[in-house]
């Protein structure tokens, strides 16, 4: 399961820094993959009962289709898709707000 929304990464890139190259994108946007994908999983960790853990870190390893995941998370996650949403946009807001402090502290 790795099915990051990498469009989302680039829009998120580019909203931090509007001037961004192609290829600055390009590298920053396999920095930040890892770090939303990790991000995900340990919030959908903190939702699942150990034994739900279990069956989750199995079909994972099976190379389950990324739909059977998301079947099996939507079973056991109330409101799935605003859950992951809600990662996503408070990701966002992480991001620019540190990227923010980051050019400030720059300048």
């Amino acid at each position: 399961m790795n099915t990051i929304n990498k469009n989302f990464i680039e829009q998120l890139l580019i909203k931090a820094n509007p001037d961004i190259d192609d290829d600055a994108l390009d590298m920053l946007s396999q920095d930040v993959e890892p770090v939303l994908f990790d991000r995900i999983m340990t919030n959908i960790a903190t939702k699942l009962s150990d034994q739900q853990l279990g069956e989750f870190s199995t079909l994972a390893k099976s190379k389950a289709s990324d739909k059977e995941i998301y079947a099996y998370l939507a079973k056991c996650i109330p409101d799935y898709e605003d859950f992951i949403e809600k990662i996503y946009i408070d990701f966002e807001n992480m991001y620019i707000e540190n990227y923010s402090s980051f050019k400030k502290d720059l300048q």
